[in-house]
């Protein structure tokens, strides 16, 4: 891979475990590490190859653990345990996915719910402002009391809408923060054995 390739699927990596202005600042790091190697000799791929796997650059930025050692032999007693011990440890793993996965739920449904109360509002202040007029040739007090139900519940919507739109940065934070905790410790170690 080369220079641009390698900087583009570093950074990829980084936008995920790192804060922004870090992001900024290690890519400047890496890059300027390939330019060095560069001028000491290396061609451009083998400066890149002699960096590493931007991948594992990213989690060692990041702070993240990716090896876990074990012990080299599993016996007869350690597997026998395992398979025993699966009603326990399997419900209990079912259990930890089922909470997560109703936090991340429960993240969603703030901002869904702020998305269909303002589209309800929205459709209904404009379904009550349209048809005032028809109201009005009845009886003029209740055309007008439509007419202004149906502005407010407009306005009262594009409210929601704009608090709906201005939150939804936080639920997604809290969401892509509950997605590393997830990542950083269940699926990104390696087995080692010892």
């Amino acid at each position: 891979m080369n220079r641009v390739e390698f900087i583009k699927e570093l950074s990829n990596y980084l936008a995920y475990e790192v804060r922004p202005s870090e992001v900024h600042r290690l890519i400047e790091y890496y890059d300027e590490m390939i330019l060095d190697l560069m001028e000491d000799g290396y061609s451009e791929r083998a400066a890149v190859k002699k960096l590493g796997d931007p991948k594992q650059l990213a989690y060692e930025a990041a702070g993240i653990p990716t090896e876990v050692k074990v012990p080299r032999r599993f016996n007869w007693l350690w597997i026998s345990l395992l398979v025993l011990g699966f009603p326990l440890w399997g419900s209990l793993a079912l259990a930890a996915f089922l909470v997560l996965l109703s936090i991340d739920i429960v993240i969603w449904c703030i901002p869904f719910t702020g998305a269909c109360l303002a589209g309800g509002t929205i459709i209904g202040g404009v379904a009550a402002a349209f048809t005032s007029p028809f109201v009005l040739f009845d009886s003029f007090f209740m055309g007008v009391t439509q007419l202004g139900a149906g502005m407010f519940l407009f306005g009262f919507g594009l409210l929601c809408m704009w608090l709906t739109y201005k939150f939804s940065a936080v639920f997604m934070n809290m969401h892509r923060s509950l997605m590393r905790i997830i990542r950083r410790n269940i699926f990104q170690r390696k087995v080692v054995q010892v």
